[in-house]
């Protein structure tokens, strides 16, 4: 049974924005940003003898990192959010209609998978805190058609993958899901 174009579809990308795209828009080096704010953090966290990093929300209007690196994580990540968004709208157009996002979580918000007893764990901080890394979830309608479910999801994946590489440093898409049209 063949499906046609037409069919909706949901998915997840993970997307690292190459720091070139990132600096053309904004004086602030990220890996810079993100060396400092690990730094700082770690600082805190030993300190304080925690055993686990915070995520960054927690340091917001605290004096314990500098306020004017945290306000600059969080412009970067602004700019991340909708440059990602907009470069997604025009680069997906060929293969999705309808196209809606469901989230946009840059990384550096997410609690942190690293401990500070763990080996490397500056160098884990520094690259979770470096504000180039996003999470999207969005949906559309495909305007692409294969002979089956699985050739579908091969081929969309393909072809985003391919419509990606030029704009995005890694690009992992995940969560694959064909929604049931209900009429």
């Amino acid at each position: 049974m063949s499906i046609q174009s037409g069919q909706k579809i949901a998915l997840s990308i993970d997307l690292k924005i190459a720091h070139s795209i990132i600096e053309e828009h904004i004086a602030a080096s990220p890996y810079v940003v993100g060396v400092e704010l690990a730094r700082q953090i770690d600082c805190y966290v030993r300190k304080q003898k925690l055993g686990y990093y915070p995520a960054l929300d927690y340091f917001h209007g605290k004096d314990i990192i500098d306020s004017d690196l945290y306000n600059t994580a969080e412009s970067i990540a602004w700019l991340l959010r909708n440059l990602t968004q907009q470069t997604l709208r025009i680069q997906l157009r060929p293969l999705l209609s309808d196209l809606q996002f469901d989230s946009t979580h840059v990384q550096i918000f997410i609690l942190p998978h690293v401990r500070p007893n763990q080996n490397n764990a500056i160098h884990s901080l520094t690259a979770h805190l470096t504000p180039d890394h996003l999470r999207v979830s969005l949906n559309g309608t495909l305007k692409l058609s294969a002979t089956d479910e699985h050739s579908l999801i091969d081929k969309t994946i393909h072809k985003i993958n391919d419509a990606l590489e030029k704009f995005f440093s890694l690009h992992d898409v995940d969560g694959v899901k064909l929604i049931n049209n209900t009429n």
